[in-house]
């Protein structure tokens, strides 16, 4: 809704803070590509998405019920629960709650330890929201949303180096000892709107708590290094090691916006923004035994500390933007936005012990920056629309972990980067609306880009020069004939840095970004007909296609590159006017597709690399009601 959960910085944990949001209950989600900051008050990179849940509604009572069953080809099971009540409670007054319980099976097993189905995880929560509105000029909405997540090891297996072949053929993960995790997220919101006759005017205030736990087993990198290196040194035997993270965040947001009202040629809006947000990262090791597979939270030999590090981060934000959009005529029209914002932050590590190495550093920074964003649409008819737009994006800087066994090329702290965005496209609808269809092209020149990149196995963050993306995304959906339609999305894109990185990271000119494949897309088709009386029949298949990426930009030797993917999706169940019956299989090919690669040693030679793949062939029934 108007609340922006993100966060800023290094120790801002942007990785695990989003809520696992689905779209139960959902209004709508609204894309907005390209970079942000003149409609709403937070600033966003590369584009945002809003996901609008259904406000309470005094009218009426309203249930929902959703519940799945799924099924892992070679793994568990699990399910699916969603509920929703709508309470009014006056005419100008209602309740409505969503609660969800969703357990996810797991997959990979560890015949080290005897385990299977390790990867399997839980997130439940729910959300309650009240709304008065005593008349058609003002409503005021209270949100509040709470959700837990929890698993026991990531959706990670273990493959060759190079190949990314499973080193035991099978979906398998070798660990010393667990990797749990859990995260807690809670939001509160009051968002106040108010027609004042010549503009509306609207007030969101937030407040969003961030905390997790983690557990990370580094024997096969952290741990081999100390146990080869350094505890012979001291007559000290062979240990593994393990990192317990224990981390928290959170932040205080206002936003004001007053929108003008009325079809007048000229709309304009101005807002302020302020965020007030603070975080930390405990990151402490301890010596696992090698036999016993239990970690020693009491070191056998005080006072020896393997060590870690303590990091906290503030961060301070004020803002104010402003739009003015005109219409020439019937057919054009055009608007320009602004946003200045002033950051202040302070990032503070503390490294104690053999690996922190009694590093202290303190990365105090300040900035100012405005963006902007202009753009333009001509219709000439009413089922066609050309437009350009031109935008300016801002993300900033931060400061590294250091530890003491990182090389002194890792820098201490990155800067902040800034991209233009340039794009042109149509979208139009032919044949009484049964085609769809929008085409964009674009050009994002990036500069102090910001990239991941690995120092002897110490994942980090440097800034390098300058790095363009160029390419093309596209949008058909049609329905030829009655109940049946087709959908057809896809995007190429050649990024690219356009400047040598740092000469301590081997990235050149014209080498691929990460994570960006060249080719993607995806084909969606669904046929519905009347079988009896009220109730329906559908089938649907899904296909979704991935290109090759490149991994992250390291220090010593290749990057990895992971392979292409294709997945296919199929769907058939019936319907009535009030109910919904489904029968699904996900990722029917079985196809192993890997998200990302991870390294999980040092420096390449101890051991097996850590990729992250989707989840196998999934069998699973759900059933809808609305009441």
């Amino acid at each position: 809704d108007e609340t922006p959960y993100s966060s800023n910085g290094a120790t801002g944990l942007s990785a695990f803070i989003a809520p696992n949001l689905d779209g139960f209950d959902m209004q709508r989600i609204e894309v907005l590509k390209g970079p942000q900051g003149t409609l709403y008050g937070a600033n966003a990179l590369g584009g945002l998405l809003k996901y609008v849940t259904n406000a309470p509604d005094p009218t009426h009572f309203a249930a929902g019920l959703d519940a799945t069953l799924t099924s892992v080809d070679g793994g568990g099971r699990g399910y699916n629960l969603h509920g929703m009540l709508n309470l009014p409670v006056s005419d100008h007054s209602a309740f409505r709650l969503v609660a969800y319980d969703n357990d996810y099976p797991g997959f990979v097993d560890d015949p080290s330890r005897g385990l299977t189905e390790i990867n399997a995880s839980r997130v439940y929560g729910g959300r309650a929201s009240f709304l008065y509105a005593p008349d058609d000029r003002l409503s005021v909405r209270l949100n509040a949303a709470w959700q837990q997540r929890s698993w026991d090891e990531a959706n990670v297996i273990d493959v060759n180096p190079g190949s990314l072949t499973p080193i035991t053929g099978r979906r398998t993960y070798g660990s010393l000892v667990g990797n749990p995790g859990d995260v807690t997220n809670q939001l509160v919101n009051v968002t106040i709107n108010w027609n004042l006759g010549f503009a509306s005017l609207l007030s969101s205030t937030s407040y969003i708590q961030y905390r997790s736990h983690l557990g990370s087993d580094v024997s096969q990198s952290y741990g081999v290094y100390l146990s080869s290196l350094v505890f012979p040194l001291f007559g000290i035997p062979p240990y593994g090691l393990t990192i317990q993270q224990e981390a928290g965040m959170r932040a205080a947001i206002q936003e004001i916006r007053l929108s003008s009202n009325g079809d007048d040629p000229l709309r304009w809006q101005v807002g302020g923004y302020y965020a007030d947000q603070d975080g930390h990262v405990n990151q402490d090791t301890f010596l696992v035994d090698l036999a016993s597979r239990t970690i020693l939270f009491t070191s056998p030999y005080a006072p020896l500390d393997t060590g870690g590090f303590h990091n906290t981060q503030g961060y301070r934000e004020y803002a104010v933007f402003a739009n003015a959009g005109y219409r020439v005529s019937d057919h054009f029209d055009v608007s320009l936005g602004g946003r200045y914002s002033k950051n202040r932050q302070t990032f503070h590590e503390n490294g104690f012990g053999l690996l922190g190495g009694g590093v202290l550093l303190d990365h105090p920074s300040s900035e100012g920056v405005f963006t902007w964003s202009a753009d333009a649409r001509w219709r000439p008819t009413p089922g066609f629309m050309l437009y350009g737009r031109v935008a300016t994006g801002f993300v900033p800087g931060g400061g590294n972990n250091v530890p003491i066994l990182a090389p002194a090329t890792l820098p201490r702290s990155y800067t902040s980067s800034t991209t233009t965005n340039v794009e042109a496209g149509i979208k139009g609808r032919l044949f009484g609306g049964r085609l769809t269809y929008e085409l964009t092209a674009f050009e994002i020149e990036w500069r102090d880009i910001q990239i991941a990149a690995s120092f002897g196995g110490v994942s980090t963050t440097l800034n390098g020069g300058t790095a363009r993306s160029t390419g093309a995304e596209w949008n058909v959906v049609a329905r030829p004939t009655a109940g049946l339609s087709l959908a057809f999305n896809g995007a190429y894109t050649v990024a690219r840095l356009t400047e040598n990185l740092p000469a301590s990271v081997n990235g050149l000119d014209g080498d691929q970004l990460p994570g960006s494949p060249r080719w993607s897309g995806a084909v969606a088709a669904t046929y519905e007909r009347p079988l009896s009386g009220a109730l329906n029949g559908f089938v649907g298949v899904d296909w979704r296609f991935a290109g090759a990426r490149e991994g992250e930009f390291t220090a010593t030797g290749p990057r990895q590159r992971m392979p292409a993917y294709d997945m296919l999706d199929l769907r058939a169940g019936v319907a009535g006017e009030r109910w919904r019956l489904t029968a699904f299989v996900r990722n029917a090919g079985d196809v192993l597709a890997i998200s990302s690669v991870s390294s999980s040693t040092l420096a390449g030679e101890f051991g097996p690399q850590a990729a992250n793949i989707y989840q196998p062939r999934t069998f699973g029934l759900s059933v809808s009601a609305d009441f």
